[in-house]
């Protein structure tokens, strides 16, 4: 590769990095918090981890143009567990496959010198290495000794101890912009892998201060239902919308949705929310959120996916069947760019969490049927002032939920007096206000569809449209005990 392509590899994937193109930025800055894996840290420790990515040249002139990738990190120890850390044993993952570990200042200032040997005719290499030899300018060391004062340096962290420095990487000669799926992740040796945002892929954290869903959960628990904790832990989202297609008709209320249900989770103090959006919603950059998501989770966490976007059919087979088409989906009917329905609502059964929410609004979402159909006029829910107890057994117990914008046969629907789609605008206003029938503050699955589906009706029929939201179980034969709740 040239070197005007490979700045030019370098500079995009900056771009890709930094927070807004339109910004004029060249960093991201995260925050979030590392927990130990079994068998390296102790059980319980964790680092607290503030991210940036670094144009080179905001780190040194020189490495303007370079591959250098530099990225800054604070680790501090916000637990009682000393904590090992290891400068070599930092990986940063582009794609989900292509593995960059941590260079030396030495190997930095190496590339530096390669970049600008090339930069020069033949007939001055030879001069400029010559030079390099005879003036402290031209010193390589210098450059070495300039990265080597702003790395991040490796050993134990005690409770409470932080430290700030630079981890160097290598940018991949290979680097295509076209081909990359925004996917990013860092891996810090001894700890689960964290994902990283880009301008492709957002990535939501809660602060490590910040009080999350389970804590929220705590005070009105204690007031409404009793002394037993919840059975949560962490809270985590997978948000998707696509409102921009290859050959599809485009729709207007996916980026709307996203972001009011994006804003809404984060209010509710979830740990991480994973967004996808319009053209980067590729089949390859779908996978790898779930790959992550699936591998982190445990069984005592809470997960929420939701889909707002075109839904499609098929009706060649034995069955009608659903399919939820991605952005590059093409018009040639086969689906070969799109989720099955069934497809996804497997996969998402098969998670380990047992505390489970898909949400999808699209047409015909109804065809999305993997589980036994909960009606509304049967779904009993314990009075907390009357029956406290028995809310909190069911609370406790494992809930795995599919609620759906419509029938099988129906189209959902959005507009500028939903600021997206109705579905969505409703399902949003009842968790926030309307859905907490026992005025708890706690406002339950099985609450909130009791709530839902005639408010989606009646504002459905104002419009002289027709949509009947549905709300399966998806546990084992309609074995879901418990429930998946939100806090007002």
């Amino acid at each position: 590769m040239s070197h005007a392509r490979t700045a030019a590899a370098l500079a995009t994937l900056v771009t890709l990095l930094s927070a807004s193109a339109a910004s004029g930025q060249s960093s991201r800055r995260m925050e979030f918090q590392l927990t130990g894996r079994a068998g390296h840290n102790p059980a319980g420790s964790a680092l607290a981890v503030t991210l940036e990515y670094l144009d080179p040249s905001a780190v040194d002139a020189r490495l303007a143009d370079s591959r250098a990738l530099p990225v800054s990190v604070t680790l501090r120890n916000t637990s009682t567990q000393t904590v090992s850390f290891d400068y070599e044993g930092v990986r940063l993952v582009l794609g989900g496959d292509d593995v960059l570990r941590p260079v030396a200042p030495a190997a930095v200032s190496a590339e530096f010198r390669k970049m600008k040997q090339k930069q020069l005719p033949g007939y001055l290499q030879s001069l400029s290495q010559f030079l390099a030899t005879q003036s402290s300018a031209f010193q390589p060391r210098a450059l070495e000794s300039a990265l080597s004062q702003r790395q991040i340096r490796s050993g134990s962290l005690a409770p409470g101890d932080s430290r700030t420095g630079l981890v160097y990487f290598i940018s991949p000669p290979t680097f295509s912009a076209t081909t990359f799926n925004g996917v990013m992740l860092l891996d810090v040796e001894g700890h689960a892998p964290q994902m990283l945002a880009t301008r492709k892929i957002g990535v939501e954290t809660k602060a490590p201060e910040q009080p999350g869903f389970t804590a929220r959960l705590w005070t009105l628990w204690t007031t409404y239902l009793s002394s037993t904790p919840p059975a949560f832990n962490k809270s985590y989202a997978l948000i998707i919308g696509i409102g921009k297609y290859h050959h599809m008709p485009p729709l207007a209320s996916p980026a709307l949705d996203v972001r009011k249900m994006k804003a809404y989770l984060e209010a509710q103090g979830f740990d991480e929310v994973v967004t996808l959006l319009d053209e980067q919603v590729t089949l390859g950059a779908f996978r790898r959120p779930q790959l992550y998501l699936q591998g982190k989770m445990q069984a005592d966490d809470r997960f929420l996916f939701y889909y707002s976007g075109h839904g499609t059919t098929d009706g060649t087979g034995m069955a009608t069947r659903g399919f939820l088409p991605l952005a590059d989906e093409t018009d040639d009917g086969r689906h070969a760019r799109s989720i099955a329905m069934l497809d996804l609502v497997k996969w998402l059964k098969g998670l380990a969490t047992q505390h489970l929410l898909v949400v999808l609004d699209s047409c015909f979402s109804g065809l999305a049927v993997d589980g036994t159909e909960m009606k509304a006029g049967t779904i009993r829910q314990p009075n907390p002032k009357v029956d406290a107890e028995a809310l909190n057994r069911m609370s406790r117990g494992p809930a795995r939920y599919l609620l759906m914008a419509g029938t099988g046969g129906q189209q959902s629907f959005g507009g500028e007096q939903w600021n997206g789609s109705l579905f969505t605008d409703e399902l949003i206003a009842g968790l926030r206000r309307d859905a907490d029938l026992y005025k708890d503050h706690i406002v339950t699955a099985r609450e909130l569809y009791v709530w839902l589906r005639p408010a989606v009706e009646k504002a459905a029929r104002l419009a002289n449209r027709e949509l009947t939201p549905l709300f399966l179980d998806l546990g084992p034969g309609g074995s879901s005990r418990g429930e998946f709740v939100f806090v007002q």
